[in-house]
């Protein structure tokens, strides 16, 4: 039994994430569930998210029109869903934000970049998927399912470590300098 206890002591840190970042998972998960979260987020976020597609390809010269959450690009008409609007991939992001050991205005500076910088990916990511289908219809499916998830995936993990690494300042130096302050010279 004193091993376990040492070994939680000296891997507490790391537990502590895991646990967090698993009860904010389920958290999130349940509030992207719940009713309320369906009847607008479910609805409003496709829809924000092919107006905002229709923008990136009309900057590029393509002629596009939005009607709700489906976006026409020329010949080639794409319907935007709530589970490609890159929800799920900011939840994640927003659990391993909250699970570690941070400030909480660092966190907060954490969940707006990191929010907003998967959402502009995103809209990026349905943008080049709108020509892909445009030009390339048959390789659509593949680059949506497959190649795009998973660079969305890099971009949720690059934006995490980024956050975790530039952006806060050491999270146990106050602790370590309360309890072995440095001597006077």
């Amino acid at each position: 039994m004193k091993k376990i206890v040492d070994f939680y002591k000296n891997n507490s840190v790391l537990f502590n994430f895991y646990l967090l970042f698993g009860y904010f998972s389920i958290l999130f998960y349940f509030f992207l569930h719940w009713r309320v979260t369906t009847d607008y987020i479910a609805v409003y976020l496709p829809i924000m998210i092919a107006r905002s597609v229709a923008f990136v390809l009309s900057v590029f010269g393509y002629s596009t029109s939005v009607a709700g959450p489906i976006v026409s690009v020329q010949s080639f008409r794409f319907t935007i869903i709530y589970h490609c609007a890159g929800i799920f991939g900011m939840m994640i992001y927003a659990a391993a934000v909250l699970a570690y050991k941070a400030r909480w205005y660092e966190k907060l500076y954490g969940l707006v970049i990191g929010i907003a910088g998967l959402y502009l990916i995103n809209t990026v990511r349905m943008a080049v998927l709108g020509i892909i289908g445009l030009y390339w219809r048959d390789y659509f499916d593949f680059y949506h399912e497959f190649l795009w998830q998973g660079i969305f995936i890099i971009f949720v993990i690059a934006f995490w470590v980024f956050w975790k690494e530039k952006l806060i300042r050491d999270p146990f130096a106050s602790e370590s300098s309360s309890e072995n302050p440095e001597p006077a010279k």
